[in-house]
């Protein structure tokens, strides 16, 4: 698939789950504490902060939000060229409840789009969820710990890992202190493009 077509064919899945989609928002966002938009939540964080309600019916979106990383606290320009996944120009692909749906239809929309859909083998798939340490702003993912593992039961070919938790500075981000800002995320689906580093583990504390 081209990014053409990948850009497409996510709007057309989840305006299908009843998702408004709507348009990138300005590369220059309209907060004080931002130089350039740098992730796809950007334009609703009054939503998530509880300074605006959202406009849709069901409050649900869909995006694909033009970024720059290019200054500030989230800067990749230092690793451009060193790996393949470091940018400083991105689309980021979103999808987006605001108090409708939560972790079980994300999980499963997640799972239908890549495996039903785009045909991603589900051998390289892996449900990674953050482990956060002592006084950390973030809690275990439980509610994805309890639903990932009924996708990796398949004993065809083989599942590669149920579940596997990493410490915060692995996988967790904020965009600024927890009073302030969102802090993702409770789950991902990476690709597995090499032999996992870490083994599947049980909740930390």
């Amino acid at each position: 698939m081209t990014s053409a077509e990948i850009r497409q064919s996510f709007l057309d899945f989840f305006r299908e789950k009843q998702h408004t989609i709507v348009p990138s928002s300005s590369l220059l966002p309209d907060a004080p504490n931002l130089l350039f938009t740098n992730a796809g939540m950007n334009q609703f964080v009054p939503i998530f902060l509880a300074q605006q309600k959202p406009r849709w019916n069901p409050p649900r979106v869909a995006d694909t939000q033009k970024c720059i990383r290019a200054g500030g606290k989230h800067n990749d320009l230092e690793d451009v060229g060193l790996d393949t996944y470091h940018h400083t120009f991105f689309e980021m692909l979103g999808n987006w409840s605001f108090g409708d749906y939560f972790k079980k239809e994300a999980i499963d929309w997640s799972w239908e789009l890549l495996v039903e859909r785009w045909k991603f083998p589900p051998q390289r798939l892996n449900a990674i969820g953050k482990r956060p340490g002592p006084a950390q702003p973030s809690s275990f993912a439980q509610k994805a710990y309890d639903h990932w593992p009924g996708f990796f039961r398949e004993p065809d070919p083989h599942p590669v890992l149920q579940f596997l938790t990493l410490a915060k500075a692995d996988i967790f981000w904020m965009s600024g202190p927890r009073s302030m800002r969102p802090c993702p995320m409770g789950s991902v689906l990476p690709p597995a493009l090499r032999p996992p580093r870490w083994r599947p583990g049980a909740p930390a504390g």
